[in-house]
């Protein structure tokens, strides 16, 4: 029988290494450590407003919109550093998806918050072939006559 052999260290999916957060001034997440591995279910738990929402945009870049936010620390997937300037945010976000367990628009008007996806992956070739599938989504999500007249609102 042949001697065992040294399995390879697993290697975290994702790996974060003193990670602080901070609105302006105010920290809001202080020295986060932790380590997802494959195939392992992970539980953010804890109380409303303790930081979990933060701490996932953190992991897809989304807080990189909000004035005056910046992050402290490491997050690593695949260990690569995604606060690296080298990395595609792009990218980045089309790999790290988010669900929401309710409505979490970007900071825009609606149009741009259905236009997002169709921009960012270059989907429509003029302003009037944008607009026409915006209007075509909305209308898909029935949501069409509740927001046409407040879609730059």
């Amino acid at each position: 029988m042949p001697a065992p052999t040294a399995s390879p260290a697993r290697q975290p999916k994702i790996g974060v290494d003193r990670v602080s957060f901070y609105y302006g001034s105010r920290r809001v997440l202080e020295n986060i450590a932790l380590e997802v591995y494959p195939n392992q279910v992970t539980a953010l738990i804890g109380p409303s407003g303790c930081g979990k929402s933060t701490f996932l945009r953190s992991v897809n870049r989304m807080n990189d919109i909000v004035p005056g936010a910046r992050l402290e620390g490491s997050i690593r997937i695949d260990d690569e550093d995604i606060y690296s300037p080298s990395v595609d945010i792009v990218d980045l976000r089309r790999r790290v998806g988010m669900v929401f367990q309710k409505s979490n628009p970007f900071p825009k008007s609606i149009f741009d918050n259905v236009a997002y996806g169709l921009r960012i992956n270059r989907l429509t070739q003029s302003r009037e072939e944008l607009r026409g599938r915006v209007e075509a989504s909305l209308k898909s999500a029935a949501l069409w006559d509740e927001v046409q007249d407040r879609l730059h609102t």
